[in-house]
Protein backbone atom coordinates (compact mmCIF):
# COMPACT_ATOMS: atom_id res chain seq x y z
CA UNK A 1 0.00 0.00 0.00
CA UNK A 2 2.81 2.30 0.91
CA UNK A 3 4.62 1.53 -2.31
CA UNK A 4 1.46 2.13 -4.30
CA UNK A 5 0.95 5.45 -2.68
CA UNK A 6 4.58 6.28 -3.26
CA UNK A 7 4.27 5.24 -6.86
CA UNK A 8 1.20 7.35 -7.34
CA UNK A 9 2.96 10.26 -5.69
CA UNK A 10 6.06 9.84 -7.78
CA UNK A 11 4.02 9.47 -10.93
CA UNK A 12 2.01 12.59 -10.14
CA UNK A 13 5.15 14.57 -9.37
CA UNK A 14 6.79 13.39 -12.58
CA UNK A 15 3.76 14.32 -14.64
CA UNK A 16 3.63 17.80 -13.06
CA UNK A 17 7.35 18.29 -13.56
CA UNK A 18 7.06 17.16 -17.16
CA UNK A 19 4.20 19.58 -17.70
CA UNK A 20 6.27 22.45 -16.28
CA UNK A 21 9.16 21.59 -18.53
CA UNK A 22 6.98 21.81 -21.61
CA UNK A 23 5.47 25.25 -20.80
CA UNK A 24 7.00 28.67 -20.31
CA UNK A 25 5.59 32.11 -19.43
CA UNK A 26 3.90 33.55 -22.50
CA UNK A 27 4.90 37.16 -21.70
CA UNK A 28 8.24 38.36 -20.36
CA UNK A 29 9.72 41.85 -19.99
CA UNK A 30 13.03 43.55 -20.63
CA UNK A 31 14.62 46.96 -19.94
CA UNK A 32 16.19 48.15 -23.19
CA UNK A 33 19.81 49.25 -23.39
CA UNK A 34 20.85 52.38 -25.30
CA UNK A 35 22.09 50.21 -28.19
CA UNK A 36 18.79 48.29 -28.53
CA UNK A 37 15.75 49.20 -30.62
CA UNK A 38 12.56 47.22 -31.18
CA UNK A 39 12.72 48.15 -34.86
CA UNK A 40 15.65 45.73 -35.26
CA UNK A 41 14.35 43.07 -32.88
CA UNK A 42 16.29 41.84 -29.84
CA UNK A 43 19.30 39.59 -29.59
CA UNK A 44 22.03 38.72 -27.11
CA UNK A 45 25.19 40.79 -27.20
CA UNK A 46 27.33 37.76 -28.19
CA UNK A 47 25.12 35.10 -29.84
CA UNK A 48 28.12 32.86 -30.57
CA UNK A 49 29.33 32.72 -26.95
CA UNK A 50 29.34 29.40 -25.09
CA UNK A 51 29.09 30.41 -21.44
CA UNK A 52 27.21 28.13 -19.07
CA UNK A 53 24.00 29.42 -17.53
CA UNK A 54 25.55 29.80 -14.06
CA UNK A 55 28.17 32.15 -15.51
CA UNK A 56 25.60 34.10 -17.52
CA UNK A 57 23.56 34.69 -14.37
CA UNK A 58 26.50 35.55 -12.13
CA UNK A 59 28.28 37.77 -14.67
CA UNK A 60 25.45 39.74 -16.21
CA UNK A 61 27.75 42.55 -17.36
CA UNK A 62 29.80 40.13 -19.48
CA UNK A 63 28.55 39.60 -23.04
CA UNK A 64 27.08 36.12 -23.52
CA UNK A 65 24.63 34.20 -25.71
CA UNK A 66 21.59 34.81 -23.49
CA UNK A 67 19.05 37.63 -23.50
CA UNK A 68 17.95 38.35 -19.93
CA UNK A 69 14.23 38.95 -19.36
CA UNK A 70 11.88 38.78 -16.38
CA UNK A 71 8.32 37.66 -15.76
CA UNK A 72 7.72 40.76 -13.61
CA UNK A 73 7.34 44.19 -15.29
CA UNK A 74 8.25 45.90 -11.99
CA UNK A 75 11.69 44.26 -12.16
CA UNK A 76 12.13 45.48 -15.75
CA UNK A 77 11.17 48.97 -14.54
CA UNK A 78 13.83 48.67 -11.82
CA UNK A 79 16.54 47.99 -14.40
CA UNK A 80 15.28 50.83 -16.61
CA UNK A 81 15.20 53.51 -13.91
CA UNK A 82 17.29 52.60 -10.87
CA UNK A 83 20.00 50.28 -12.13
CA UNK A 84 22.51 50.46 -14.94
CA UNK A 85 24.13 53.45 -16.61
CA UNK A 86 23.28 52.38 -20.18
CA UNK A 87 19.51 52.28 -19.75
CA UNK A 88 17.34 53.65 -22.54
CA UNK A 89 14.57 54.29 -20.00
CA UNK A 90 12.23 52.01 -21.92
CA UNK A 91 10.77 48.57 -21.19
CA UNK A 92 9.18 46.20 -23.69
CA UNK A 93 6.89 43.19 -23.42
CA UNK A 94 8.01 40.06 -25.31
CA UNK A 95 5.49 37.40 -26.37
CA UNK A 96 7.09 33.95 -26.47
CA UNK A 97 4.18 32.36 -28.38
CA UNK A 98 5.79 31.75 -31.77
CA UNK A 99 9.35 32.47 -30.59
CA UNK A 100 11.78 30.30 -32.59
CA UNK A 101 14.63 30.33 -30.10
CA UNK A 102 15.19 28.59 -26.78
CA UNK A 103 13.64 29.61 -23.45
CA UNK A 104 15.22 28.88 -20.06
CA UNK A 105 12.82 29.75 -17.25
CA UNK A 106 14.77 30.07 -13.99
CA UNK A 107 12.29 32.36 -12.27
CA UNK A 108 11.68 30.11 -9.25
CA UNK A 109 13.43 27.49 -7.13
CA UNK A 110 11.97 24.49 -8.98
CA UNK A 111 13.01 25.91 -12.35
CA UNK A 112 16.55 26.58 -11.10
CA UNK A 113 16.75 23.01 -9.85
CA UNK A 114 15.87 21.71 -13.33
CA UNK A 115 18.88 23.49 -14.84
CA UNK A 116 21.29 22.52 -12.09
CA UNK A 117 21.59 25.96 -10.51
CA UNK A 118 22.65 25.28 -6.95
CA UNK A 119 20.42 26.47 -4.16
CA UNK A 120 21.90 29.47 -2.33
CA UNK A 121 24.41 30.26 -5.06
CA UNK A 122 24.80 33.77 -6.40
CA UNK A 123 23.21 32.71 -9.69
CA UNK A 124 20.29 31.08 -7.83
CA UNK A 125 19.60 34.13 -5.67
CA UNK A 126 19.76 36.47 -8.65
CA UNK A 127 17.50 34.34 -10.85
CA UNK A 128 14.80 33.77 -8.22
CA UNK A 129 14.87 37.31 -6.84
CA UNK A 130 14.54 38.90 -10.28
CA UNK A 131 12.29 36.18 -11.78
CA UNK A 132 14.67 35.65 -14.68
CA UNK A 133 13.81 33.99 -17.99
CA UNK A 134 16.80 33.49 -20.32
CA UNK A 135 16.23 33.64 -24.08
CA UNK A 136 18.59 32.22 -26.65
CA UNK A 137 18.00 33.26 -30.23
CA UNK A 138 16.67 36.20 -32.20
CA UNK A 139 13.45 37.90 -31.02
CA UNK A 140 11.59 39.09 -34.11
CA UNK A 141 9.99 42.59 -33.93
CA UNK A 142 6.60 40.90 -34.38
CA UNK A 143 7.07 39.33 -30.91
CA UNK A 144 7.57 42.74 -29.27
CA UNK A 145 4.75 44.77 -27.80
CA UNK A 146 4.40 48.49 -27.34
CA UNK A 147 7.37 50.19 -25.70
CA UNK A 148 6.72 51.94 -22.37
CA UNK A 149 8.81 55.07 -21.81
CA UNK A 150 9.62 54.82 -18.13
CA UNK A 151 10.86 58.42 -17.96
CA UNK A 152 7.22 59.51 -18.46
CA UNK A 153 6.06 57.79 -15.26
CA UNK A 154 7.10 60.72 -13.01
CA UNK A 155 9.05 58.46 -10.67
CA UNK A 156 10.99 59.88 -7.75
CA UNK A 157 14.75 59.88 -8.18
CA UNK A 158 16.04 56.72 -6.54
CA UNK A 159 19.65 57.35 -7.49
CA UNK A 160 21.85 54.28 -7.79
CA UNK A 161 22.09 51.48 -5.29
CA UNK A 162 18.58 50.58 -4.02
CA UNK A 163 17.74 46.90 -4.11
CA UNK A 164 15.07 45.55 -6.40
CA UNK A 165 12.84 44.75 -3.40
CA UNK A 166 13.20 48.30 -2.03
CA UNK A 167 12.44 49.76 -5.44
CA UNK A 168 9.32 47.72 -6.08
CA UNK A 169 8.02 48.25 -2.54
CA UNK A 170 8.24 52.03 -2.98
CA UNK A 171 6.44 52.15 -6.32
CA UNK A 172 3.35 54.39 -6.12
CA UNK A 173 -0.03 52.84 -6.76
CA UNK A 174 -0.61 54.90 -9.90
CA UNK A 175 2.62 53.49 -11.43
CA UNK A 176 1.50 49.93 -10.71
CA UNK A 177 -1.81 50.71 -12.40
CA UNK A 178 -0.03 52.12 -15.43
CA UNK A 179 2.06 48.96 -15.70
CA UNK A 180 -1.07 46.83 -15.41
CA UNK A 181 -2.83 48.82 -18.14
CA UNK A 182 0.22 48.65 -20.39
CA UNK A 183 0.88 44.89 -20.31
CA UNK A 184 -1.08 42.88 -22.88
CA UNK A 185 -1.31 39.40 -21.42
CA UNK A 186 -2.51 38.08 -18.07
CA UNK A 187 0.26 37.67 -15.47
CA UNK A 188 0.27 33.85 -15.35
CA UNK A 189 -0.37 33.07 -19.02
CA UNK A 190 1.81 30.27 -20.43
CA UNK A 191 2.61 28.83 -23.82
CA UNK A 192 4.30 25.72 -25.14
CA UNK A 193 8.04 25.77 -24.76
CA UNK A 194 9.87 26.03 -28.10
CA UNK A 195 11.81 22.93 -29.06
CA UNK A 196 15.56 23.03 -28.63
CA UNK A 197 17.55 23.43 -31.80
CA UNK A 198 19.76 20.51 -32.74
CA UNK A 199 22.54 22.55 -34.38
CA UNK A 200 23.60 25.70 -32.60
CA UNK A 201 25.67 26.75 -35.59
CA UNK A 202 22.70 26.42 -37.93
CA UNK A 203 20.49 28.27 -35.45
CA UNK A 204 22.99 31.14 -35.36
CA UNK A 205 23.06 31.30 -39.17
CA UNK A 206 19.26 31.22 -39.36
CA UNK A 207 18.98 34.04 -36.82
CA UNK A 208 21.54 36.11 -38.75
CA UNK A 209 19.56 35.58 -41.94
CA UNK A 210 16.24 36.53 -40.34
CA UNK A 211 17.66 39.56 -38.56
CA UNK A 212 19.44 40.64 -41.74
CA UNK A 213 16.13 40.64 -43.64
CA UNK A 214 14.45 42.55 -40.80
CA UNK A 215 17.20 45.16 -40.82
CA UNK A 216 17.04 45.47 -44.62
CA UNK A 217 13.28 45.96 -44.47
CA UNK A 218 13.68 48.46 -41.63
CA UNK A 219 16.31 50.33 -43.65
CA UNK A 220 14.00 50.44 -46.68
CA UNK A 221 11.15 51.76 -44.55
CA UNK A 222 13.41 54.35 -42.98
CA UNK A 223 14.70 55.43 -46.40
CA UNK A 224 11.12 55.78 -47.59
CA UNK A 225 10.26 57.80 -44.48
CA UNK A 226 13.35 59.95 -44.96
CA UNK A 227 12.45 60.57 -48.60
CA UNK A 228 8.90 61.45 -47.59
CA UNK A 229 10.15 63.72 -44.82
CA UNK A 230 12.58 65.40 -47.20
CA UNK A 231 9.76 65.99 -49.68
CA UNK A 232 7.62 67.38 -46.88
CA UNK A 233 10.54 69.49 -45.75
CA UNK A 234 10.93 70.94 -49.25
CA UNK A 235 7.20 71.68 -49.36
CA UNK A 236 7.28 73.29 -45.92
CA UNK A 237 10.31 75.34 -46.95
CA UNK A 238 8.58 76.40 -50.17
CA UNK A 239 5.44 77.44 -48.28
CA UNK A 240 7.34 79.11 -45.46
CA UNK A 241 9.62 81.28 -47.62
CA UNK A 242 6.95 83.87 -48.55
CA UNK A 243 5.74 83.86 -44.95
CA UNK A 244 9.27 84.44 -43.68
CA UNK A 245 9.75 87.19 -46.25
CA UNK A 246 6.56 88.91 -45.08
CA UNK A 247 7.64 88.44 -41.48
CA UNK A 248 11.06 89.87 -42.32
CA UNK A 249 9.47 92.91 -43.95
CA UNK A 250 7.09 93.30 -41.02
CA UNK A 251 9.98 93.01 -38.58
CA UNK A 252 11.88 95.61 -40.56
CA UNK A 253 8.81 97.84 -40.60
CA UNK A 254 8.38 97.46 -36.85
CA UNK A 255 12.07 98.20 -36.30
CA UNK A 256 11.80 101.28 -38.51
CA UNK A 257 8.73 102.42 -36.59
CA UNK A 258 10.46 101.73 -33.30
CA UNK A 259 13.56 103.60 -34.42
CA UNK A 260 11.41 106.49 -35.63
CA UNK A 261 9.52 106.57 -32.33
CA UNK A 262 12.80 106.45 -30.43
CA UNK A 263 14.19 109.28 -32.54
CA UNK A 264 11.02 111.31 -32.03
CA UNK A 265 11.11 110.50 -28.33
CA UNK A 266 14.77 111.49 -28.16
CA UNK A 267 14.04 114.74 -29.98
CA UNK A 268 11.13 115.40 -27.64
CA UNK A 269 13.29 114.61 -24.61
CA UNK A 270 15.99 116.92 -25.92
CA UNK A 271 13.36 119.59 -26.53
CA UNK A 272 11.98 119.15 -23.02
CA UNK A 273 15.49 119.28 -21.60
CA UNK A 274 16.20 122.40 -23.61
CA UNK A 275 12.97 123.98 -22.40
CA UNK A 276 13.75 123.03 -18.81
CA UNK A 277 17.28 124.34 -19.22
CA UNK A 278 15.99 127.58 -20.70
CA UNK A 279 13.39 127.85 -17.95
CA UNK A 280 16.09 127.18 -15.36
CA UNK A 281 18.32 129.78 -16.99
CA UNK A 282 15.46 132.25 -16.96
CA UNK A 283 14.76 131.50 -13.31
CA UNK A 284 18.45 131.92 -12.53
CA UNK A 285 18.49 135.14 -14.53
CA UNK A 286 15.49 136.37 -12.56
CA UNK A 287 17.12 135.34 -9.30
CA UNK A 288 20.43 136.97 -10.22
CA UNK A 289 18.70 140.03 -11.65
CA UNK A 290 18.19 140.44 -15.39
CA UNK A 291 18.72 144.22 -15.24
CA UNK A 292 21.39 146.40 -13.67
CA UNK A 293 21.91 149.91 -12.45
CA UNK A 294 25.51 150.92 -11.98
CA UNK A 295 27.85 153.64 -10.82
CA UNK A 296 31.33 152.35 -11.19
CA UNK A 297 34.60 152.42 -13.08
CA UNK A 298 33.96 152.04 -16.83
CA UNK A 299 30.22 152.21 -16.29
CA UNK A 300 29.46 152.40 -20.01
CA UNK A 301 31.68 149.39 -20.67
CA UNK A 302 29.82 147.40 -18.01
CA UNK A 303 26.38 148.35 -19.33
CA UNK A 304 27.43 147.54 -22.89
CA UNK A 305 28.67 144.02 -22.06
CA UNK A 306 26.06 143.00 -19.48
CA UNK A 307 23.05 140.86 -20.42
CA UNK A 308 20.40 139.02 -18.41
CA UNK A 309 22.28 135.69 -18.57
CA UNK A 310 25.45 136.97 -16.88
CA UNK A 311 26.17 134.67 -13.94
CA UNK A 312 28.21 137.21 -11.94
CA UNK A 313 29.37 140.81 -11.96
CA UNK A 314 32.33 141.54 -9.66
CA UNK A 315 33.90 144.93 -8.93
CA UNK A 316 37.40 145.63 -7.69
CA UNK A 317 39.77 148.55 -7.36
CA UNK A 318 39.00 150.46 -10.57
CA UNK A 319 38.17 147.16 -12.25
CA UNK A 320 35.31 144.86 -13.08
CA UNK A 321 34.68 141.39 -14.52
CA UNK A 322 31.50 139.76 -15.85
CA UNK A 323 31.15 135.94 -16.03
CA UNK A 324 28.85 133.93 -18.23
CA UNK A 325 28.48 130.26 -18.88
CA UNK A 326 31.10 128.45 -20.96
CA UNK A 327 29.62 129.60 -24.27
CA UNK A 328 30.24 133.32 -23.77
CA UNK A 329 33.03 133.25 -21.24
CA UNK A 330 33.92 136.54 -19.57
CA UNK A 331 34.53 140.27 -20.07
CA UNK A 332 36.73 142.43 -17.88
CA UNK A 333 38.70 145.61 -17.55
CA UNK A 334 41.38 146.69 -15.12
CA UNK A 335 41.61 143.35 -13.26
CA UNK A 336 44.97 142.19 -11.80
CA UNK A 337 47.36 141.07 -14.52
CA UNK A 338 47.87 137.67 -12.89
CA UNK A 339 44.12 136.99 -13.07
CA UNK A 340 43.92 138.30 -16.63
CA UNK A 341 46.68 135.90 -17.68
CA UNK A 342 44.71 132.99 -16.18
CA UNK A 343 41.62 133.88 -18.20
CA UNK A 344 43.03 135.35 -21.41
CA UNK A 345 42.98 133.04 -24.44
CA UNK A 346 41.58 130.14 -22.42
CA UNK A 347 40.77 127.23 -24.77
CA UNK A 348 37.15 126.13 -25.03
CA UNK A 349 37.91 122.61 -23.86
CA UNK A 350 39.42 123.91 -20.60
CA UNK A 351 37.24 124.44 -17.49
CA UNK A 352 35.64 127.89 -17.42
CA UNK A 353 35.43 130.37 -14.54
CA UNK A 354 32.32 130.00 -12.36
CA UNK A 355 33.10 132.21 -9.33
CA UNK A 356 35.29 135.29 -8.95
CA UNK A 357 36.03 137.82 -6.20
CA UNK A 358 38.06 141.06 -6.45
CA UNK A 359 39.51 143.12 -3.62
CA UNK A 360 38.22 146.73 -3.50
CA UNK A 361 41.61 148.15 -2.50
CA UNK A 362 44.36 145.73 -3.64
CA UNK A 363 45.42 143.23 -6.32
CA UNK A 364 44.03 140.28 -4.35
CA UNK A 365 41.59 138.04 -6.19
CA UNK A 366 39.98 134.61 -6.11
CA UNK A 367 38.80 132.65 -9.17
CA UNK A 368 37.19 129.21 -9.25
CA UNK A 369 36.72 126.98 -12.32
CA UNK A 370 34.10 124.43 -13.35
CA UNK A 371 36.38 121.51 -12.43
CA UNK A 372 36.50 122.71 -8.80
CA UNK A 373 40.07 123.98 -9.00
CA UNK A 374 40.89 127.55 -8.04
CA UNK A 375 43.62 130.21 -8.24
CA UNK A 376 44.01 133.14 -5.91
CA UNK A 377 46.15 135.85 -4.44
CA UNK A 378 44.50 136.30 -1.11
CA UNK A 379 45.20 137.44 2.44
CA UNK A 380 47.11 134.79 4.45
CA UNK A 381 44.14 133.94 6.66
CA UNK A 382 41.93 133.16 3.65
CA UNK A 383 44.66 131.01 2.11
CA UNK A 384 44.81 128.94 5.30
CA UNK A 385 41.01 128.57 5.45
CA UNK A 386 40.85 127.41 1.82
CA UNK A 387 43.66 124.91 2.27
CA UNK A 388 42.23 123.44 5.47
CA UNK A 389 38.90 122.56 3.82
CA UNK A 390 38.93 120.23 0.79
CA UNK A 391 35.39 121.17 -0.29
CA UNK A 392 34.89 123.76 -3.02
CA UNK A 393 33.59 127.11 -1.64
CA UNK A 394 30.21 128.47 -2.74
CA UNK A 395 30.79 132.10 -1.64
CA UNK A 396 34.03 134.13 -1.51
CA UNK A 397 34.06 137.87 -0.73
CA UNK A 398 37.08 140.16 -0.36
CA UNK A 399 36.77 143.41 1.62
CA UNK A 400 39.00 146.36 2.51
CA UNK A 401 42.12 146.07 4.62
CA UNK A 402 42.57 142.33 3.91
CA UNK A 403 39.14 141.41 5.27
CA UNK A 404 37.47 138.33 3.79
CA UNK A 405 34.57 135.92 4.01
CA UNK A 406 34.23 132.34 2.70
CA UNK A 407 31.31 129.87 2.87
CA UNK A 408 30.85 126.28 1.73
CA UNK A 409 27.77 124.41 0.42
CA UNK A 410 27.38 122.54 3.73
CA UNK A 411 26.63 125.85 5.50
CA UNK A 412 30.04 126.18 7.13
CA UNK A 413 31.67 129.64 6.91
CA UNK A 414 34.75 131.54 8.04
CA UNK A 415 35.75 135.21 8.00
CA UNK A 416 38.26 137.79 9.21
CA UNK A 417 38.31 141.55 9.66
CA UNK A 418 34.70 142.18 8.59
CA UNK A 419 32.83 145.41 9.44
CA UNK A 420 31.25 145.25 12.87
CA UNK A 421 27.72 145.63 11.50
CA UNK A 422 28.25 142.65 9.18
CA UNK A 423 29.77 140.56 11.96
CA UNK A 424 26.75 141.27 14.13
CA UNK A 425 24.39 140.28 11.31
CA UNK A 426 26.21 136.97 10.77
CA UNK A 427 26.43 136.28 14.50
CA UNK A 428 22.69 136.78 14.98
CA UNK A 429 21.88 134.41 12.08
CA UNK A 430 24.18 131.47 12.75
CA UNK A 431 21.48 129.02 11.70
CA UNK A 432 21.32 130.49 8.17
CA UNK A 433 23.62 129.97 5.20
CA UNK A 434 24.94 132.79 3.02
CA UNK A 435 24.21 132.69 -0.71
CA UNK A 436 25.85 136.01 -1.73
CA UNK A 437 27.99 138.64 -0.02
CA UNK A 438 29.69 141.79 -1.26
CA UNK A 439 31.75 144.30 0.77
CA UNK A 440 32.74 147.77 -0.41
CA UNK A 441 36.02 149.56 -0.10
CA UNK A 442 36.51 152.60 2.15
CA UNK A 443 38.14 155.99 1.80
CA UNK A 444 41.68 156.37 3.01
CA UNK A 445 40.56 158.25 6.13
CA UNK A 446 38.00 155.58 7.10
CA UNK A 447 38.37 152.25 8.88
CA UNK A 448 36.81 148.95 7.82
CA UNK A 449 33.67 149.52 9.88
CA UNK A 450 32.71 152.26 7.44
CA UNK A 451 32.41 149.72 4.62
CA UNK A 452 28.94 149.01 3.25
CA UNK A 453 27.79 145.52 2.37
CA UNK A 454 25.00 143.44 0.86
CA UNK A 455 24.07 139.93 2.03
CA UNK A 456 21.57 137.46 0.56
CA UNK A 457 20.63 134.31 2.43
CA UNK A 458 20.33 130.91 0.85
CA UNK A 459 16.78 130.70 2.18
CA UNK A 460 14.82 132.31 -0.66
CA UNK A 461 11.97 133.17 1.69
CA UNK A 462 14.24 135.42 3.73
CA UNK A 463 14.73 139.00 2.55
CA UNK A 464 18.32 140.14 1.98
CA UNK A 465 20.15 142.41 4.40
CA UNK A 466 22.39 145.34 3.56
CA UNK A 467 24.06 148.46 4.86
CA UNK A 468 24.33 151.45 2.52
CA UNK A 469 26.29 154.65 3.02
CA UNK A 470 24.60 157.90 3.72
CA UNK A 471 25.96 159.22 0.42
CA UNK A 472 24.10 156.60 -1.62
CA UNK A 473 21.57 158.10 -4.07
CA UNK A 474 17.99 158.17 -2.85
CA UNK A 475 16.91 156.09 -5.86
CA UNK A 476 19.39 153.39 -4.79
CA UNK A 477 17.99 153.53 -1.29
CA UNK A 478 14.47 153.21 -2.64
CA UNK A 479 15.38 150.33 -4.97
CA UNK A 480 17.21 148.51 -2.20
CA UNK A 481 14.24 148.90 0.10
CA UNK A 482 12.01 147.24 -2.54
CA UNK A 483 13.37 143.83 -1.60
CA UNK A 484 10.97 141.95 -3.87
CA UNK A 485 12.85 143.24 -6.94
CA UNK A 486 16.35 143.64 -5.56
CA UNK A 487 18.62 140.70 -6.30
CA UNK A 488 22.12 141.85 -5.35
CA UNK A 489 24.46 144.81 -4.97
CA UNK A 490 28.07 144.26 -5.95
CA UNK A 491 30.42 146.79 -4.34
CA UNK A 492 33.85 147.87 -5.51
CA UNK A 493 35.82 150.89 -4.36
CA UNK A 494 34.15 153.16 -1.83
CA UNK A 495 31.70 154.73 -4.29
CA UNK A 496 31.43 151.95 -6.93
CA UNK A 497 28.46 149.64 -7.07
CA UNK A 498 26.35 147.56 -9.48
CA UNK A 499 22.78 146.79 -8.50
CA UNK A 500 20.97 143.85 -10.11
CA UNK A 501 17.19 143.78 -10.02
CA UNK A 502 14.12 142.35 -11.71
CA UNK A 503 11.22 144.25 -13.23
Amino acid sequence: MTMAIAGIYNGSYFAEDLCLKNTVPRFVYRALREDEDTLAGLRARDPSAERIMMQALEEGAVANQYLHTTTCPEVALYYAEAFGKNSKHQIVEIELEGFNGEVFDVSDAQACNRYGIRYGSRAYNFAVKHKVVMLKGYVHPSRLGEVLRTSDLSLLSFGTGPSCDDFTSMLPLFVRRQLCDWRRGPPRATCRKPEARKSQHQALCDDDSIQGRVLDQAAEKLEAKIAKLQAQRCLVKLLSEPIKERQRRETQRQEDLKRKREEEQQLEEERQKRLKREEAEERQAELRGPRIWARCFCRDHVLQNFDRHASQVALGSNSYIILWDRAKGHRWKGIPRELANKLKGRAKELPHATLVALSPDSDCYYVQFSDGKSHYRSPPGLVTALQEDSETPSVVALGPESSWFVAWPNGKSNHHGLPKSLRNMLSSNKDRSVAFLSISGVDCDQDVDAAVWFLRWRDEGRKPNWRLSRNAPSSLQQTAENACNLRSIEFGSSDDWVLRYAD
